[in-house]
């Protein structure tokens, strides 16, 4: 006779035994290659026998199983309500989320296994045999949490990238000679870079324009990574000739990676490295001259002394209170017209009489036309000397001359 296995159990007679709603009829037919008992109802359940000639074997099967509805809360170690927690039915893929309160409610069955889960805490297993309401605390996982975070410093090839990137490699400019990280930069699409007239050259940056109104304290430089390392220095402290290598990171998933300081863009600056071979000795000269810039030209004397008359001028225009019109000399100089004036640029209507008389009081015994209207325009002291002596000083020639910059660089790399 054929024999038939079932769990590792040779049968020959089996007794099936399936339970079911009074609503619902649930038929489950077996077929083996000799059917010998026909089926029984009852109201309990449904019961069908089936006899092989020999060994006779009873086995009952538990077919159709309760389904019970379990609810919970689920909380971090401080109270606080975790909200979008996983929980699943272990080996389904039944599952919900907790609410805003961190409430769940979900449909299992009886005797289930429940597998909880969030981003930064551990993995939790809850079985449902015994309670249908839970109160689950999930407790921290600080090692998930550190790999969440690091994420930052590392490296990617340019066809997995999807921010705004630019390469800049210092090598491509050596021709240029640059003298600063500024001079390597300038240019580059999107990073405006500025001029500075110190001995140290340079100047500021902003990628992609000023972010902030507020400009104060360097608010809206961007941030300097220097080698995987945040830079608080200036790059004047940078040695052109030592960089390998410059990315500027304009668009803002720069933040994902160092945070709101990258709100301005990044510039990432990696210096060069020895290597294995023979050594390498590497001198660098530059020589350059520098000059005055197109600056404003400065007043000569004669154009100092007529701006220095025309600032004391402007307090003598006032209101015409018979006009009600801005005119000159109807403030309180309203009854002295040409207060400020040199001598010789009086109108015919003002004598040189009337004009001294303005500050007799404090004229000397004879002084000059030139000392009174010196002193008016407020001369005193030895730049009255000086000027009544007619001695000047160019101070624009005393302060700039061409400059000769002189820059050496010497290098050792190798093994």
């Amino acid at each position: 006779m054929k024999k038939h296995s079932i769990e590792g159990k040779s049968l020959n007679n089996f007794h099936y035994v399936l339970r079911i709603k009074r609503t619902t009829l649930f038929f489950y037919f077996l077929f083996f290659s000799s059917l010998s008992q026909a089926a029984h109802i009852d109201s309990e359940g449904f019961a069908m026998n089936s006899s092989f000639v020999g060994e006779s074997e009873k086995v009952t099967l538990g077919v159709l199983q309760q389904k019970k509805r379990v609810t919970g809360v689920i909380r971090d170690q401080t109270g606080e309500a975790i909200i979008g927690a996983n929980i699943v039915e272990v080996g389904t893929t039944n599952g919900t989320v907790t609410d805003i309160d961190g409430n769940f409610s979900l449909e299992v069955e009886d005797g289930a296994n429940l597998r909880i889960t969030y981003i930064g805490f551990e993995e939790q297993i809850v079985n449902t045999a015994d309670e249908a309401s839970f109160n689950i605390i999930l407790q921290e996982d600080s090692q998930a949490l550190e790999e969440v975070v690091v994420v930052g410093y590392g490296t990617m090839r340019r066809r997995d990238l999807t921010g705004s990137v630019i390469q800049v490699r210092p090598d491509n400019l050596a021709d240029e000679n640059p003298k600063t990280v500024q001079d390597i930069l300038r240019g580059t699409p999107g990073l405006q870079v500025g001029y500075s007239a110190s001995a140290k050259g340079g100047g500021n940056m902003q990628i992609r324009g000023q972010r902030s109104v507020y400009t104060d304290g360097g608010h809206n430089d961007p941030l300097l990574i220097l080698d995987g390392m945040q830079f608080y220095g200036e790059l004047s402290e940078i040695n052109p000739d030592d960089i390998a290598q410059i990315d500027v990171l304009k668009d803002a998933s720069a933040a994902a990676v160092y945070g709101a300081k990258a709100a301005n863009g990044v510039i990432l600056i990696t210096t060069k490295r020895g290597v294995l071979g023979k050594p390498s000795i590497n001198i660098t000269t530059n020589i350059g001259l520098a000059q005055l810039s197109n600056y404003r030209e400065r007043f000569s004397p004669a154009e100092y002394l007529q701006h220095r008359q025309d600032w004391f001028e402007r307090r003598t225009y006032g209101v015409n209170e018979e006009t009600g019109l801005y005119e000159a000399y109807q403030a309180s100089y309203a009854n002295q017209p040409g207060f400020f004036m040199r001598p010789e640029q009086l109108p015919g209507n003002i004598s040189l009489d009337e004009w001294r008389s303005y500050t007799s009081s404090s004229n000397q015994d004879g002084e000059s036309d030139l000392s009174i209207w010196a002193k008016r325009i407020d001369f005193q002291g030895n730049a009255l000397d000086n000027f009544l002596d007619g001695r000047t000083v160019d101070w624009n020639k005393k302060t700039y001359r061409v400059g000769l910059n002189q820059d050496y660089n010497a290098s050792i790399s190798g093994a």
